[in-house]
């Protein structure tokens, strides 16, 4: 199979264009396109670079190819930055009555192992193979959790360092869009929902109006999770990398709860600094992590300047923040397991001098002390409310960078409460996004999960026809759920292992109407008008 030749205007202005075998494995795909190893070959030296090339799917909505755009545009070369390359946007047929528009997202090509995998215990890339510096790193978090926190954070703010320089807050920063690579590097990736800092144009609204809350919310400043577009600046970025700090610290995050809870405790309470054991690196997060913009750190380079201040004094705990530490946590939690953990985390202290004398200035070049394991326990999460649980798990399928963990808690909470009333609104939306037929009809947000859940649902019909038939019989005035089984009649054996049954299918979108009719939901009050206009069309003939 012959290669694949990409060059855009901008690619022939400098003489540059991009090859990729389509015969070579897919290096991964998302809900945005699919990723392929390309080269990068310079025209004029003759010089060939591996890199990483994002074919988008064709059917993505406009503000999902702006922030493509957005990310490509950000080009900058730093060890702790992963490199974007470009957007290229081809058109095929141009001559022709409907041409066809391609767009592609080159950037660096990484190997490794996301930050939040290694915080897991995964030292393995995604082939399998294991990574020297990531078995480094997690024998490190294991038993010098003091050394493993400066050298990661200092790490992470360098690559903030050049992103602020440049005009750019990241805004989405958290250990799954930090990867640790293969070459020894802590970069940090992902810059799909950054923002301008001189300016606010008219792309950055359109990619993040005011009152829209976006990226992680248990890492998301005050500013940030009341969408509050204007006030986001490089503390923005600072107050998350002061959330890591604590819990690469602690081995847990400073709050817990559903998305809702995370934002009032972000807004209102207070970091539980007494878990942290050392007085210095207390100091720092407190710094980084204050409600108020302007009692943070300014900078990243304020924040790390008092990371590099940092010595082997800092990293023994005295007896009273021990004690502090321990208190707290039992009356605040009266959590045993929390407390083990805790207590290990003391108990590796010893290991700690080790690495604040060995980590230095923060390359990622720099090697790891051995030490003798000791793992610390986390807190379990507590049950929550079924329904906020649903809402929850919607929302983070909204955002690109968590719809994986969404899905995966939606299907995790319908499956345990599949008898409860307040899944089944959750339940209909699984049996749209499992179904593989018959999707013209459907709302706009199905629509963009559909294209969003791509990599992370399998479409089988008979899955999502018994997902329907179950969130109706959970839930009779679901109308969302009525629409989905209601269009399996309709559709037949395409969507059921059924025969068509006309019938059952005006009857379901007559009673659905009704309950979408109550709940003033005009976009679905159109679904069925559109779909008892063709069922009656159909039984007229």
């Amino acid at each position: 199979m012959p290669l694949i030749y990409i060059q855009g205007e901008e690619e022939k202005r400098k003489r540059i264009h991009y090859e990729v075998d389509p015969e070579l494995p897919s290096l991964g795909e998302g809900g945005m396109g699919q990723v392929l190893k390309g080269v990068r070959v310079d025209e004029t030296s003759g010089v060939r670079m591996d890199v990483a090339i994002k074919f988008l799917f064709e059917d993505l909505p406009a503000h999902a190819i702006e922030r493509a755009r957005r990310e490509a545009s950000i080009q900058i070369h730093n060890e702790n930055l992963v490199e974007m390359f470009g957007f290229i946007e081809v058109v095929e047929n141009p001559e022709s009555s409907r041409p066809v528009k391609r767009y592609h997202v080159v950037s660096e090509l990484l190997q490794g192992v996301m930050l939040f995998d290694l915080l897991n215990g995964k030292t393995t890339d995604k082939n399998g193979h294991e990574i020297p510096f990531a078995q480094e790193l997690y024998t490190k978090y294991q038993n010098d959790r003091f050394g493993f926190a400066v050298f990661i954070v200092k790490n992470i703010l360098s690559g903030l360092m050049a992103l602020h320089d440049k005009g750019y807050i990241h805004r989405d920063l958290d250990p799954s869009n930090i990867m640790i690579t293969t070459d020894r590097k802590v970069k940090i990736i992902d810059f799909g929902i950054a923002k301008q800092l001189e300016n606010l144009n008219t792309q950055d609204q359109q990619l993040t109006s005011t009152g829209q809350f976006i990226g992680k919310a248990a890492y998301a400043a005050p500013e940030l999770v009341l969408g509050d577009v204007h006030n986001q600046d490089k503390t923005t970025d600072i107050y998350a990398v002061g959330i890591m700090l604590f819990q690469f610290i602690t081995g847990s995050m400073p709050f817990e709860g559903t998305m809702a809870e995370l934002i009032k405790k972000q807004l209102n309470e207070k970091i539980p600094l007494k878990l942290i054991p050392y007085k210095a690196v207390r100091n720092i997060v407190a710094k980084a992590t204050a409600k108020k913009q302007a009692d943070r750190y300014q900078s990243a380079t304020e924040m790390r300047v008092d990371l590099e201040h940092l010595s082997k004094n800092d990293a023994v705990p005295s007896a009273t923040s021990a004690g502090q530490m321990v208190a707290g946590i039992t009356d605040v939690k009266g959590n045993k397991n929390k407390l083990i953990g805790i207590v290990a985390a003391v108990v590796v202290v010893v290991g700690a001098v080790i690495g604040v004398a060995t980590m230095g200035s923060g390359s990622s070049e720099e090697s790891q002390p051995e030490a003798t394991q000791v793992t610390a326990q986390q807190t379990p999460t507590p049950q929550q409310d079924i329904s906020t649980l649903v809402a929850d798990a919607m929302n983070q399928m909204d955002n690109p960078s968590t719809v994986k963990e969404g899905v995966k808690q939606l299907t995790e909470v319908v499956t345990r409460n599949g008898d409860n009333k307040d899944v089944a609104d959750g339940m209909a939306l699984l049996a749209a996004l499992t179904q593989p037929e018959d999707v013209t009809y459907c709302s706009d947000e199905i629509k963009a999960l559909r294209t969003a859940t791509a990599d992370y649902i399998t479409r089988d019909a008979g899955k999502a026809h018994a997902y329907a038939e179950q969130a109706v019989k959970c839930n009779p005035e679901s109308y969302k759920a009525i629409f989905e089984l209601a269009t399996d009649y309709l559709a037949g054996e395409p969507r059921m292992n059924k025969e068509q049954n006309l019938q059952k299918a005006l009857e379901l979108f007559t009673k659905g109407q009704k309950y979408a009719t109550a709940k003033d939901d005009k976009e679905y009050i159109a679904l069925f008008n559109t779909r008892l206009d063709q069922v009656n069309g159909l039984l007229a003939q």
